[in-house]
């Protein structure tokens, strides 16, 4: 590797050299530092930035931010800056050459102070916000990009004509419109600019919208690659605004700044009046529920201090003196000295199979499966469950969609099912009446921040069921052509047509092509976030949804939970589930406008091969790991062991690949007791629960609970635990685990909960910087270190026992130290850089600095 330097552009570059291929040496991106821009609109030599540059070379430009239109023109790459936009933006590079050979680089760019800013920018500049609606009209503002002679504003409310309304130019490349609220009407309207110069008509989307709509046929089912990228005349997706009632009053947040470790909250909040002109009649704030003084006669001036350790919620409403209600301000914060979500450990607690709290609620639904019918477990169950989770280390809970679900019994693989599993939705804003109401959600919530956990809603966003109100009401033109995504056995349609497939005959497909349809089942979204407290979603199905779902459902949770745009650094968490083993699949649904994460599939599947067949070798799990971070690019990914839609992993330890096959779905699991599976599963665990992202324990998967594929993966838990029986109360690990059945069991349970402590203590663990320390196929061990925080994790899978001499410092650890095991509880003293660890056969060790 050599390195040298541009002197132009002030950028430190790095090469390796490639073999030649057929066109001579395929092209190779330089190593690019940050680029900082100072002017509107800026062009580079994208081939001074090659190690060897040839003729004939095509280039691609892409920029991850609206704000920042980057696209490239023959050898040049073209940065245009929206106006008043500041920020860091990625710029995806991409050189090929005649043979297809290519190379891929990312350009950083900043334009403004982007660190530490503390300027008091009015809401317009920033791009995370649709800044153009006033109480009484759309104002459409567009800064050119070519040199046109006129720009018009074409969408739904105009046919898309780019004849009728027509931009005034504002001077320095600056166009704007104003649109009367009452010649649009409240409705949701996709529209695009069109530059137009002479008899030409180059279209774009808005670069400063939050809102998109994508139209049938915007990208094909195989692209990973699709970006909402306003440049004239690319292929994207519309941007959409959503006007409202113009008599409307509007509560506005200017500013918001939250200290999370020192409990302090202060905010702006501004009264603006509807069209009508009504001033504010009455108001109200409360935190935490209890009523606080904060109206100023303007708005609220917020100035909380003292606030003590946990979740926190402020509303503010007001009214004007025509009885108006503006719609609610919602300000969620958490208090904590941790590392918040990056210290996760997360519970998926699948509602009727957790614990029975309530058997007033145990109604049958006529199922003819007994796995596939209503449990009994309930909210109340998982309020009595929050002990146990709590000495388990658990700070996340992820809970079945609470949404009420279809009633009765409906086709299923092993005869009829009910929809004991959330995910037949049929009311949008009721709670299922097996799980409990809407007081009994609340108090789940409740009492699960009071023990510093946060709550995860499974988000059903693809289909509902066909009871369901809005299809009832809407069945022709809210949802898709009723084409299977299974047919027979034939699961192809699920990747070939994954947005637009019914996933069964009686689930109908949200044609999110729509732009009302797309609005409304995103507002229903928000209202659950808002109405109980939720810290975030898991996704359902990310692929089966076009890219304007995460993208507007983000963007609401930007504006109005998180509030970036006013300052907020409230951080609410949206996870996805895409099936495939495909990173690049995984990484297309996610980024700075989508998913936080994704749940890690790839991952998941190198685990079972290292730690059940032994395919692959323990280090592959350290490769498995890095190919994770490169394509997802350090995001908080979700790593798990099972989930359900898989055989857990002591069933398919045991049974092999037949306990995911279709042979097994109707059949019963039997618990394994075989003590190398078990102990093979703690090892999975020991690895999961000392890694970055959030580790899922799916219920069950604590003590081995056996199962094949759905619906025998999802036992109820208390089959397994006398402490768990209907109704009993609350109770704690000591409780279940000296209540299990079967003694196997226990040490598994043990074993997790004391990994789930140690990283709860331990922020090394989660965000600590990792070092390899020892490898060969079935002995891994590496350093952990955050700060004076110092960790060493050993795997050893063969079933011989070992005994490790090895140094530390080179891994940065202390070698003058003594370090204690949070398994065994057995210290080591380490002397002169060296030390010796004796390990079991099939067993492994966290090793923590005392």
């Amino acid at each position: 590797m050599r390195k040298v330097t541009d002197i132009a552009l002030g950028i430190a570059v790095s090469a390796s050299f490639l073999v030649a291929g057929c066109c001579g040496d395929p092209p190779l991106w330089l190593e690019l530092d940050l680029l900082v821009l100072e002017e509107e609109s800026v062009e580079y030599d994208l081939t001074e930035w090659l190690l060897s540059p040839e003729e004939g070379l095509d280039f691609e430009a892409s920029s991850d931010d609206t704000g920042l239109i980057a696209y490239a023109e023959g050898d040049l790459l073209m940065l245009q800056v929206q106006p008043g936009w500041e920020g860091i933006a990625e710029v995806a590079l991409v050189a090929r050459n005649d043979c297809g050979d290519s190379d891929e680089a990312v350009l950083e760019v900043q334009v403004g102070e982007v660190v530490g800013d503390d300027d008091d920018d009015d809401d317009d500049d920033d791009d995370t916000v649709d800044p153009f609606i006033d109480p009484c009209g759309v104002t459409f503002v567009y800064h050119e990009q070519g040199n046109p002679d006129s720009v018009a504003v074409a969408g739904t409310f105009n046919n898309w004509s780019a004849e009728t309304h027509l931009m005034e130019d504002d001077g320095g490349g600056d166009w704007s419109l104003f649109i009367d609220a009452e010649e649009l009407g409240p409705g949701t309207y996709p529209y695009k600019f069109v530059e137009i110069s002479g008899g030409s008509e180059a279209w774009t989307c808005d670069p400063r919208a939050g809102l998109i709509h994508c139209e049938a046929g915007y990208k094909e089912p195989d692209d990973f690659s699709w970006a909402q990228s306003c440049g004239l005349g690319n292929d994207s997706c519309n941007s959409m605004v959503v006007v409202t009632d113009p008599d409307m009053p509007r509560l506005t947040v200017e500013s918001l700044t939250t200290d999370t470790e020192g409990g302090t909250l202060t905010a702006d909040v501004d009264f603006r009046a509807g069209c009508s002109g009504d001033e504010a009649a009455s108001w109200s704030a409360t935190l935490d529920g209890e009523t606080i003084d904060a109206w100023d006669g303007d708005g609220f001036t917020l100035d909380l201090t003292g606030l003590a350790l946990g979740r926190h919620t402020v509303r503010l409403d007001a009214q004007d003196a025509a009885g108006r209600d503006a719609e609610q301000v919602y300000i969620p914060m958490w208090v904590e000295d941790n590392d918040g979500w990056a210290s996760g450990l997360m519970y998926y607690a699948f509602m009727d199979r957790v614990v029975n709290g309530d058997a007033s609620l145990d109604t049958s639904e006529g199922a003819s499966y007994e796995l596939a019918s209503y449990m009994g477990g309930d909210f109340q169950g998982l309020i009595d469950s929050l002990p146990y989770l709590d000495d388990m280390g658990v700070n996340v809970i992820w809970i079945s969609n609470p949404q009420d679900n279809a009633e009765g019994d409906w086709g299923g693989d092993c005869g009829s099912y009910s929809a004991y599993h959330g995910y037949w939705p049929d009311d949008p804003y009721a709670t299922e009446e097996h799980f409990g109401d809407a007081a009994t959600l609340h108090a789940l919530v409740e009492a699960s921040h009071a023990r510093g956990m946060r709550v995860v809603m499974d988000w059903v966003c693809n289909h509902v069921h066909q009871d369901h109100p809005y299809y009832q009401d809407h069945p022709d033109d809210w949802f898709n052509e009723p084409i299977m995504c299974k047919v027979g056995e034939d699961y192809s349609n699920f990747d070939l047509i994954p947005e637009t497939c019914w996933f069964a005959e009686y689930l109908p497909d949200i044609k999110f092509y729509d732009a009302e349809v797309l609005d409304r089942m995103i507002e229903d979204a928000i209202w659950w976030a808002k109405e109980y407290d939720l810290d975030g979603f898991r996704v359902d199905g990310a692929k089966h949804v076009p890219h304007s779902v995460v993208w507007n459902v983000t963007t609401r949770i930007e504006q109005e939970i998180e509030h970036q745009y006013a300052g907020g650094t409230h951080e609410f968490y949206t996870v996805g589930e895409t099936f495939t083993p495909d990173r690049q699949l995984i990484a297309s649904y996610m980024g700075d406008h989508e998913l936080d994460a994704q749940f890690d599939f790839p991952l998941y599947y190198t685990i079972r091969s290292a730690f059940i067949d032994d395919s692959a070798s323990l280090p592959d799990l350290g490769s498995s790991m890095q190919a994770s971070n490169d394509a997802y690019g350090g995001a908080l990914m979700g790593t798990f062991l099972g989930n359900h839609d898989v055989s857990r992993f002591t069933s398919y330890a045991a049974a092999g690949g037949w306990a995911d096959s279709a042979e097994s779905a109707c059949m019963v699991a039997e618990p394994v007791t075989d003590a190398w599976w078990n102990d093979r599963l703690e090892l999975a665990w020991t690895y999961l629960l000392t890694q970055p992202g959030v580790p899922l324990i799916y219920y069950g998967d604590e003590i081995g609970m056996p199962g094949y594929r759905d619906p025998d993966n999802r036992h109820p838990l208390w089959w397994y635990s006398s402490a768990l029986g209907t109704g009993a109360g609350s109770f704690g690990l000591s409780d279940f685990a000296g209540g299990l059945y079967n003694g196997s069991m226990e040490p598994i349970v043990w074993h997790l909960a004391a990994l789930g402590q140690a990283r709860r203590a331990h922020p090394a663990l989660s965000t600590g910087n990792e070092s390899s320390w020892w490898e060969d196929t079935d002995t891994y061990a590496y350093a952990r270190v955050n700060g004076d925080d110092q960790v060493l994790v050993i795997l050893h899978r063969h079933w011989e026992d070992t005994t490790l001499n090895n140094g530390l410092s080179f891994a940065g650890l202390d070698g003058d130290a003594t370090y204690t095991d949070v398994l065994t509880g057995e210290t080591f003293v380490a002397s002169g850089d060296a030390i010796s660890i004796p390990v079991w056969g099939n067993s492994s060790r966290v090793l923590v600095r005392d």
